[in-house]
């Protein structure tokens, strides 16, 4: 024989299901809160951790940036130190030849000046003399000779050396009076300087 219920024992069994549903939707929301809660924790993490390996690779490009310009820069420079280089070679290479060579000239300059300031030389002699002369300077001009000849110049100590200091009323102070030795320039650059007589204002 089937036991038989009470009322009353139904409405607690009934009770007791639904307090158990109201606690297991309880639990689950609980569970979904903290779930929710770790996921936005979770994506802020991750969003800081993202703009700060941005931040790393933006430095990080920019320090290549400025290496790749200073190596540029740097290059640069070595190519135009190698090709003034090559041209400085260029253009003085025969500076030595040249350089043993003013010996030469300086002799045929005092030839020239003995020819034409002694009496009754040679007429053809002192022309031979002036074309070798002149010869000679065309050659060495072909070649970036060119001679420095101040009479009557300023000083320039860049150019010239002087010898020794004249009192004259008739000239500038620092004007190059006369010229002991002629000096010779290649491609624009003194090789000597001219030995040369200077002035200087007359003393009262």
């Amino acid at each position: 024989m089937a036991d038989e219920k009470s009322p009353v024992d139904e409405d607690v069994m009934k009770d007791t299901a639904d307090a158990s549903e109201t606690q297991d939707e309880t639990s689950n929301d609980e569970v979904a809160a903290d779930d929710t809660g770790l996921t936005d924790e979770d994506g802020v993490e991750s969003a800081d951790a993202e703009d700060g390996d941005s931040a790393s690779l933006e430095t990080q490009v920019e320090e290549l940036k400025e290496a790749l310009i200073r190596s540029q820069a740097d290059l640069q420079n070595v190519r135009r130190r190698a090709e003034r280089d090559v041209e400085n070679a260029h253009k003085y290479a025969v500076e030595k030849f040249v350089k043993d060579l003013l010996a030469v000239l300086d002799s045929m300059d005092r030839a020239l000046e003995l020819a034409e300031t002694t009496e009754g030389f040679d007429a053809a002699m002192l022309e031979g003399t002036q074309m070798t002369h002149k010869l000679l300077l065309d050659t060495a001009a072909k070649h970036g000779v060119e001679p420095i000849n101040p009479v009557g110049e300023a000083f320039d100590p860049q150019e010239h050396q002087a010898m020794s200091m004249v009192e004259s009323a008739d000239h500038e102070p620092n004007t190059v009076m006369a010229v002991m030795q002629k000096g010779y320039k290649l491609e624009g650059r003194v090789i000597r300087a001219a030995m040369v007589m200077v002035t200087k204002a007359a003393s009262n």
